[in-house]
């Protein structure tokens, strides 16, 4: 595939380090266990999924306000104007790419990232209609209230499938139009851009982690 005449001016720099890498890919894996295990009635270990996706979730949270500057939505959440002025050059070909998420892109992380959020903690209130498998705070609430959040459950399960397959057209046509490949680095963490990022400290990983790990421990 021919590389775009706004990337041969710019070397490869790292763009996304592996934090970001590492959530990105888990959450891709989680999600899909996720549905696999809910699909074959497999609550026990969908469960376990549900919790892992969840602390990979609090911790790209925590990244995105203390991680490398990619990350953080400081840097990626724009204004609405700069947004629109962004979306009406989307038919434009030759375009630098953006040092982390577009205008657009960005938006579309914070919504997924809300939606994970929402879907798993409905789950934590979801019980089963036998009424015998539940979230760990199902008990606090009748069995009518428990069932209908599964069944919102269920449904904002369906609105995040939808918003999915709206990123992978994303990802198709910024690979067919644009000639750049997003999951190339989200892969090896490289892209053509102008400045590397600034990485953050080893501490702030490590906080992360405790931080993720213990709210997930406190909630099972």
């Amino acid at each position: 595939m021919t590389m775009p005449a706004v990337e041969l001016t710019l070397s490869k720099k790292t763009l996304w380090d592996w934090p970001v890498r590492i959530c990105h890919w888990s959450i891709v894996l989680l999600v899909a266990a996720c549905w696999w295990t809910a699909e074959n009635h497999e609550i026990v270990y969908h469960s376990y999924c549900a919790y892992a996706l969840l602390g990979v979730v609090l911790f790209r949270v925590y990244w995105g306000f203390f991680g490398s500057s990619s990350a953080r939505v400081s840097h990626f959440l724009q204004t609405p104007a700069a947004t629109f002025q962004y979306f009406k050059k989307l038919t434009q070909r030759d375009v630098p790419p953006s040092a982390g998420h577009n205008p657009l892109g960005g938006y579309s992380a914070l919504a997924l990232l809300f939606l994970l959020l929402l879907q798993i903690g409905l789950g934590l209130f979801s019980i089963d209609v036998d009424g015998f498998d539940g979230g760990p705070f199902a008990d606090y609430l009748s069995f009518k209230t428990s069932r209908l959040i599964a069944d919102w459950h269920e449904i904002t399960f369906n609105i995040l499938l939808g918003f999915i397959a709206l990123h992978l057209l994303a990802v198709i046509y910024y690979l067919l139009w644009r000639r750049q490949n997003l999951t190339a680095a989200m892969v090896h963490g490289k892209a053509h851009i102008a400045e590397p990022i600034q990485a953050a400290s080893r501490m702030h990983l490590i906080i992360g982690i405790v931080f993720a790990a213990t709210l997930v421990w406190l909630i099972m």
